[in-house]
């Protein structure tokens, strides 16, 4: 009991730490969209930058190839076998596969530079596409160093870059190029500068990162990682390239499930309404604070269970994470439901046709909240390869779906389809946790930890 208790005590501290980076992130990128709306001028110039910085996340995530993901779990596996001396092997491995991958979107980038300069009222997919691709091989090591360091448990530095200093530096560099320009912000412009600032916060970062990590391991420790390497190769650098390609077939169909809307509305509906939902979805992610602040606190705590083969901590840990995310998302979509028409009107006047869009973005996140934390448990026990299957099968219908109802609903249609295939993936991935792991996932779990 006294261990419970104590696992619950660390799971809170943790959780109340990531809380309120994650809020103050949210606030902070919710601030920043605000601004760029504001300085950009109209809806249609504001959608151009939601399409551009869309696919510059979706390419950096894509490029990263699910490396930063499998490296987090092998780091923490091995901490919690005390076999430290090989994390910086892992980390090593994790860089150069992340920079050899990147190398594909430079290469697609420079394909694309010839026709930069065309015209860009003719050209705009086109040249923003390139740049998009320029600029993410930097989110891809930020996320790789977002990963490695919430593996090691040390939240501030994972997730304070990315989720605080991003924004705001880049609100800073906005709004300073619209002090020295005189006009109003262009898409371009604002992408450009939404790659520098993840290069502005990524080099510290590293910078801290190696300094905090490098200390020599002691003699007892290395001759303990020695013995153990010639056991087992479960988390061998040689592995870890197997162990992310599953991670990352999951993650093409995640990927494509969450950017294809903001990019199929941008095509088929125009710029101006993909504007209207990115701004709708950048207010939805409000309801999806308590599962990423959960998520960011139990993952690695999982894949120790499962690597010391404590089952029921394990299923504690599920209990926690399915309550943990539940009951606050419940509040704060219940708030976005009464108040949301308000807050959208605080992107412009414009924005405020989004309300049963963000509505409806918010009840699935809700939905699928209630499912619990099957797909961590998945990919922290080792069964990453039952994920590309239901994601790939359900980005398929995704696709399908919203092709169609964009066209017939605009915006509406693409957050009736993204609430739909979230919870047909959520609801399938709960199934396989429990068949194969035997762990129930669910809010109707018993909340006695």
């Amino acid at each position: 009991m006294k261990s419970m208790d104590s696992a619950l005590g660390l799971f809170l501290k943790r959780g109340a730490m990531v809380a309120a980076i994650r809020m103050l992130g949210l606030i902070c990128v919710f601030g920043l969209q605000i601004l760029l709306a504001r300085l950009f001028g109209d809806s249609e110039e504001y959608g151009k930058y939601a399409w551009g910085q869309s696919l510059l996340f979706m390419t950096g995530t894509l490029a990263a190839m699910g490396i930063p993901v499998a490296t987090s779990r092998f780091i923490a596996s091995l901490n919690a076998q005390k076999r430290e001396a090989e994390t910086s092997r892992i980390i090593r491995t994790a860089q150069a596969l992340i920079m050899a991958s990147t190398g594909i979107s430079l290469c697609a980038a420079l394909a694309l530079a010839p026709w930069w300069y065309e015209s860009a009222s003719d050209n705009f997919y086109r040249t923003m596409s390139a740049l998009a691709l320029s600029l993410a091989p930097i989110f891809a090591f930020a996320t790789l160093y977002r990963e490695i360091s919430r593996a090691q448990q040390w939240l501030i530095l994972a997730f304070l870059p990315l989720q605080v200093l991003r924004p705001v530096s880049m609100a800073l560099l906005s709004f300073s190029v619209w002090l020295v320009s005189g006009h109003n912000l262009g898409s371009y412009q604002a992408v450009l500068l939404v790659g520098f600032s993840i290069l502005g916060i990524l080099v510290p970062q590293v910078a801290v990162y190696h300094r905090r990590q490098h200390q020599p391991a002691s003699a007892s420790a290395s001759a303990s990682a020695s013995r153990t390497m010639g056991e087992s190769r479960d988390y061998h650098p040689s592995e870890l390239f197997r162990t992310s390609l599953p991670i990352f077939l999951g993650r093409c169909a995640e990927l494509t499930i969450k950017y294809s809307n903001i990019l199929l509305v941008g095509v088929l509906a125009g710029p101006a309404a993909a504007g209207i939902y990115f701004a709708a979805e950048r207010l939805a992610q409000l309801a999806t604070i308590p599962r990423t602040v959960v998520s960011a606190v139990n993952q690695q705590p999982m894949a120790a269970a499962h690597a010391t083969g404590e089952k029921a901590n394990l299923q504690m840990l599920a209990t926690q994470s399915a309550h943990g995310s539940f009951w606050p998302t419940l509040a704060v979509v219940l708030v976005e439901i009464f108040f949301g028409e308000k807050l959208l009107s605080l992107f412009g006047s414009d924005f405020s046709a989004a309300h049963w869009v963000l509505v409806i973005l918010v009840l699935g996140n809700m939905a699928s909240v209630f499912t619990g934390p099957a797909q961590d448990l998945l990919i922290m026990t080792g069964r990453q390869k039952l994920i590309p299957k239901v994601m790939l099968c359900t980005a398929a219908i995704h696709i399908l779906f919203l092709t169609i109802l964009v066209n017939q609903l605009g915006a509406l249609g693409a957050a009736i389809t993204s609430a739909a295939t979230s919870l047909i993936s959520s609801v399938w991935l709960m199934i396989l946790v429990r068949r194969k792991i035997n762990v129930h996932t669910t809010v109707l779990a018993n909340p006695r930890w």
